[in-house]
């Protein structure tokens, strides 16, 4: 499926600069909303770039003026015809208008990637290897935002590009991440993916779920204990603020909103086990107390890593110990390509263990199911992650 609206395409996430509290908009100066703000015209902009001959686009632009100097993240969009917003008789099926880059900036220079402009280019165009022409032209504008919510657009410029011929995969779904004073360690630390498995803790994909082929947008999940006196917020990138999910008006669940800079913590009315669940792609997302209180176990880790012998995983969540579910380990796997399991520690079934274990057929990420084969994992060195609740299973390369 495609989508009309602004589509994302993977890339390496970016270094930046970030805030982490949790209060964090107590201090925050008084914002004036600037209409645009100014991109510049590259020095090479006269000469066509080859796209395949090129790494990448450097643009520069001047910061909006918000009245004080702002920690703002820039994105860079492109366009096929200079159009920003998708027509109101457009369908689904429809190619996007423009896309949005993946990654960002805090500062006033991007250097956008020419791979993933030429994956724009293809996504747009729907061209073929037979189609696709020997130049054209595109339009460039960088979308500027703040962490409280401020956001607007550069001017756009043209540039004449040789773009060639990539053949489209799905796009990875749209991850968000869990932080809070009853997440993981508890901390808020959010500095970028070093905090994966400690402060941050990865929503689940949802088993037999449809996501976006474009966007890779749709459906999450999260079950967890939480803690009536402790808050915790949503965010889409490690080591950013600027796509967050809090509650409206005082803290609670009863009002969740999106990018609102006035949001406050999302908070509990009482202990126990929550379900969170996000649809990315309507941006609605509700919390509610969950359906049943799942059985707490020990995991394991066995494969031809380790001879196929127990590997103990380690709890995530430190905050509430007794009630965790998630569970990681560090995997070096640099030797060869491998192969493992879940399973609960042999003192949780009285046996040896394996009459509750998890396995998959997908890598790097994927839903274990009950006494499912053996996960092939590629070789490298691995952050595993794993949700005992919702058989959710990540590899993130450490490399």
């Amino acid at each position: 499926m495609k989508k009309i609206f602004l589509a994302s395409l993977l890339a390496g996430v970016l270094s930046m600069s970030f805030f982490s509290c949790t209060d964090d908009n107590d201090s925050n100066p008084v914002v004036k909303q600037p209409d645009s703000f100014e991109l510049n015209i590259p020095a090479l902009a006269g000469n066509v770039y080859d796209l395949e001959q090129t790494d990448s686009i450097r643009f520069t632009y001047s910061q909006p003026d918000y009245g004080y100097t702002a920690a703002v993240s820039y994105y860079a969009q492109v366009s096929l015809t200079d159009t920003w917003e998708a027509p109101a008789d457009a369908t689904e099926d429809d190619a996007p208008v423009f896309v949005e880059l993946d990654g960002f900036v805090n500062t006033a220079d991007f250097n956008a990637s020419a791979v993933l402009i030429d994956r724009a280019i293809m996504q747009m165009g729907e061209y073929t290897e037979e189609t696709v022409p020997e130049t054209l032209k595109i339009y460039v504008r960088m979308r500027a935002t703040l962490y409280s919510g401020y956001e607007c657009f550069s001017n756009s410029i043209e540039l004449t590009v040789a773009p060639y011929y990539t053949e489209l995969s799905a796009a990875e779904p749209e991850l968000w991440y869990l932080l809070g004073g009853c997440i993981g360690d508890g901390l808020w630390t959010n500095n970028g993916v070093g905090d994966i498995g400690t402060s941050l803790i990865p929503m689940s994909l949802v088993s037999g779920y449809e996501y976006n082929a474009s966007t890779g947008q749709g459906e999450l999940t999260y079950t967890g204990y939480f803690l009536a006196n402790q808050g915790f917020k949503l965010v889409k990138t490690p080591g950013a603020w600027t796509d967050q999910w809090g509650n409206g008006g005082a803290a609670g669940i009863d009002n969740p909103v999106k990018n609102d800079g006035g949001s406050k913590d999302f908070m509990v009315p009482s202990d126990g086990y929550y379900t969170i669940t996000l649809n990315t792609e309507t941006n609605t997302l509700s919390i509610v107390p969950a359906t049943s209180t799942p059985a707490v176990y020990h995991i394991q880790v066995q494969g031809l890593f380790n001879g196929w012998t127990d590997a103990t995983m380690t709890p995530v969540n430190t905050v509430t110990p007794n009630n965790n579910h998630v569970w990681k380990y560090e995997l070096d796997a640099t030797s060869g390509d491998t192969t493992l399991k879940f399973k609960v520690s042999p003192a949780d079934d009285g046996n040896d263990g394996w009459s509750i274990n998890w396995g998959g057929t997908e890598f790097p990420y994927g839903i274990g199911t009950s006494g499912g084969a053996d996960i092939p994992v590629a070789a490298g060195n691995y952050l595993v992650i794993f949700n005992d609740i919702t058989g959710y299973y990540h590899f993130y390369s450490k490399e």
